[in-house]
């Protein structure tokens, strides 16, 4: 018998449990109506109580006298004092409570303050010495459980957050902005999953061991990467990162089926988060930053340079339709086309139209003119979006009537008539030509050369 004990692991965890002090909690289908006094003391029952209620005074005298007292002990829910301080919001407690050695379940109570929003009880926890070991904030209760039983209780008290939430991941899905970055300042991060078809040993023993959970925990973590608190909060270029991340979530929409959905309401919250981007923007700066994207650049005053639109070009490979339809970014982008031109922009269909047709008639002495002093007045003009699209509209336009001009006497001889077709080929058609060049041609090859 007593090596049937020895070897039965759960035998064994019972045991550690009653040397740790800890009651494992009732659970199953009637587990809320247990009598609650049948495995706790009246000491318990009286410490459980003033924990909830926040009867500091009582609370700060039994730990300080009560020598029998088991701090980590708990009611028939499986809550702690400090997790029922937590829940109730008394921060006072809470402090008492955290001061006091081998405290348990000091991980669940981050996390139920996080979902609650309890600011100063999150600080309170992270200052707690058990957060000074190295990736306490970064591993999820599952994997904590395997380096500290007594941080997380998932598995004997069946805890309201799955097993692979983080705190950090936690406060990325409730939008606590000031939560994120206070895990930010401590180090914590999300670590983005690995690919979909990834075949390393831990993706692989994840998959064979529960594929589901595996997948759970993958859409969890992009939960967290696509939150906008933590988009603002984690980059350095939110709308970049936004941008890659919703083309990403797109391609394993297509890739995992079952979560089609998911990923896709992800995908458009990253969409609608770099729309929401552009929403605050308060002038044109700020703008044209979030359109060009050039962080390391440093803007100067009198150095003229062409706005690069990189952010503008991703947009429109990624197809962030709402993003270049955005009002702002179609006001900046006029702003572009007019450029030089600024009081073409206010005119009437008329004008504009009389505009393009005298550039495209004096389109080679305007080219002329450039080539002479690019720096001019007329030069600058010219270097303008809207009228490079006029140049170039209208030099193709010309090329192409000439081409079907010097090509009209092919069809001089071809007669149509209603049911007969004579064609009278001329003669220089079927000799080598020796003779000099057309106008046309000649007007051809100037302006291909011009």
């Amino acid at each position: 018998l007593v090596r049937y004990l020895e070897e039965s692991p759960s035998l064994r965890r019972m045991t550690m449990m009653r040397e740790k002090g800890r009651r494992q909690a009732i659970r199953g289908p009637a587990f809320m109506f247990n009598n609650r006094g049948t495995s706790l003391t009246a000491e318990e029952e009286r410490f459980l109580d003033a924990a909830e209620y926040g009867n500091i005074p009582v609370v700060r005298k039994m730990l300080e006298e009560s020598k029998t007292l088991n701090v980590n002990c708990v009611d028939y829910m499986g809550q702690n004092a400090l997790q029922l301080a937590v829940g109730n919001e008394h921060l006072e407690v809470t402090e008492l409570l955290l001061k006091k050695e081998n405290l348990a379940r000091i991980g669940d109570a981050l996390l139920l303050a996080i979902s609650k929003g309890y600011i100063r009880i999150v600080e309170a926890i992270l200052n707690h010495p058990g957060f000074s070991v190295n990736k306490r904030l970064t591993l999820s209760p599952c994997e904590q459980e395997l380096q500290d039983d007594d941080f997380y209780s998932y598995d004997e008290d069946g805890t309201r957050f799955s097993p692979d939430i983080t705190p950090i991941i936690l406060a990325a899905h409730c939008q606590k902005y000031e939560v994120v970055h206070m895990l930010l300042m401590k180090g914590a991060r999300i670590e983005r999953p690995h690919d979909y078809f990834c075949k390393c040993n831990d993706c692989t023993e994840k998959q064979k061991h529960d594929s589901f959970s595996h997948s759970r925990s993958r859409i969890n973590a992009y939960k967290g990467l696509a939150s906008p608190a933590y988009l603002s909060l984690s980059s350095e270029d939110p709308v970049l990162t936004a941008l890659e991340l919703s083309n990403e979530l797109a391609k394993l929409a297509n890739i995992e089926k079952e979560f089609k959905n998911d990923y896709r309401k992800l995908s458009m919250q990253c969409k609608d988060f770099v729309v929401g981007v552009l929403d605050l923007c308060r002038d044109s700066e700020e703008v044209e930053a979030i359109l060009n994207g050039d962080l390391n650049s440093e803007p100067v005053e009198t150095q003229r340079h062409r706005a690069s639109l990189s952010r503008v070009k991703l947009a429109i490979k990624y197809e962030v339709k709402k993003f270049v339809a955005h009002p702002n970014c179609q006001q900046q982008l006029l702003t572009i086309w007019y450029e030089n031109l600024s009081g073409l922009r206010e005119q009437t269909i008329a004008i504009k139209c009389l505009v393009v047709l005298v550039v495209a008639l004096g389109l080679p002495f305007l080219a002329i003119g450039y080539w002479i002093a690019p720096c001019s007045r007329l030069g600058r003009i010219l270097r303008s979006p809207f009228m490079k699209f006029v140049a170039h509209a209208a030099s193709f336009i010309i090329f192409l009537g000439l081409l079907v001009f010097n090509a009209s006497d092919r069809f001089e001889g071809i007669t149509t008539l209603p049911n007969v077709t004579v064609t009278d080929y001329p003669k220089q058609i079927f000799r080598v030509k020796t003779t000099q060049f057309t106008w046309t041609e000649m007007l051809i090859m100037v302006w291909v050369l011009g």
